[in-house]
């Protein structure tokens, strides 16, 4: 059963249904579903974990082998830091995994039609998913999208509606087709966080068990970081992990009201004035997952920090010193873990989120490159 976070109101998984009718977000229940004797069976795709996700049992797995991204060891500022390469996926980025979980449940459902808002890189993946579903799909996207990351999207036979003004402006756009067609959004469906759950159960098979101290992942509207958070409860509820990973979201200081949130203690996203950031991946200015995601970090005992342009910069011109060709969104996450205390810093882990093949003529005129 879905409950509403808000009203507790609950509903059917088998009800094509994106939010609570008081306009609240969906959530699934937090259980110990970690079945491993049935690994030993299986792939190294997410559908390792098909299980825990809490699919209706008749959902098929839509995969393109996505899932058991490779962990990297590098030593920055003298201070040894573990990188997951989560760009390295079918469609060049983490929302691999929260794509598969919901179109297979989109497809168990038998949606033929579906819309979905995207600045880029959810936007490409769940073409891609919906092009092995048979689903149509189509994507709603900022006039400022990455042409590279549109192209991608069209060519998996998406169709692509340009929508000008900022990042809202295209979610304000899909929620009024969305009164016709159903809304698969990665911003609010409950499904989409639980295929980021995966992310922790595979940090626990690679590393043994032997999780980091903290983990720091980009944050927008921070379904990753409450994926990850429900993979580690599920881990724990299963006597799997005693204390799972500090939990530490990044934002651009141009577009930061979780970041807010957490510094006034809110419990839900604070209002703020948005600016243009090179982490467009990351602005979203009214997350609505927002209270599941302030709740995630502080149960993990866990921070939000921000960070300016220049240190985005700074962080992603590094990152390809270290031969990581990632988007400017993912450098945040290292441009965080650069601020931290030297002491902070040690037993950590950066996932990278985003594959830079897509923004590579951004990321030349970014660093000065003459293409």
């Amino acid at each position: 059963m879905y409950s509403c976070y808000s009203c507790g109101k609950t509903y059917s998984l088998l009800e094509p249904r994106w939010r609570c009718d008081c306009g609240g977000f969906l959530t699934l229940p937090e259980e110990a579903t970690f079945p491993q004797e049935a690994f030993f069976n299986r792939g190294y795709s997410i559908w390792r974990y098909r299980e825990s996700y809490l699919l209706p049992s008749h959902a098929p797995s839509i995969s393109l082998g996505e899932g058991w991204t490779p962990i990297v060891t590098a030593k920055i500022a003298s201070v040894e830091v573990r990188f997951k390469l989560d760009y390295l996926m079918p469609s060049g980025s983490f929302k691999d995994r929260g794509s598969s979980v919901l179109v297979s449940l989109c497809k168990a459902l038998g949606i033929e039609e579906l819309v979905e808002d995207s600045s880029g890189n959810a936007g490409a993946s769940m073409a891609a998913y919906c092009a092995v579903a048979g689903i149509k799909c189509r994507i709603f996207a900022p006039a400022y999208t990455p042409e590279g990351k549109l192209i991608q999207t069209r060519l998996y036979g998406a169709e692509v509606v340009k929508i000008p003004g900022s990042r809202q402006d295209t979610n304000d756009a899909v929620l009024k087709a969305a009164a016709t067609t159903y809304y698969a959004s990665h911003l609010w469906n409950p499904y989409f966080v639980q295929g980021h759950m995966s992310a922790a159960f595979e940090l626990w098979e690679q590393l043994r068990g032997e999780l980091p101290r903290s983990l720091l992942v980009p944050l927008g509207s921070g379904g990753y970081l409450e994926g990850i958070y429900r993979g580690f409860r599920t881990l724990q509820l299963a006597g799997l992990v005693r204390t799972p990973p500090r939990l530490i979201g990044v934002q651009a200081q141009n577009c930061r009201p979780l970041y807010e949130a957490f510094l006034l203690g809110l419990d839900t996203g604070a209002p703020i004035e948005t600016q243009p950031t090179l982490a467009e991946g990351i602005a979203v200015s009214r997350p609505p997952r927002a209270s599941a995601v302030l709740e995630a970090v502080r149960r993990s005992g866990g921070t939000i920090l921000s960070v300016s342009e220049d240190s985005i910069q700074a962080a992603h011109a590094l990152l390809l010193r270290y031969g990581f060709y990632t988007e400017p969104t993912s450098a945040v996450a290292l441009a965080g873990w650069l601020q931290m205390p030297e002491e902070e810093r040690e037993n950590s882990m950066i996932l990278l989120t985003g594959h830079g093949l897509k923004e590579s003529e951004k990321i030349a005129q970014i660093h000065g490159v003459r293409v």
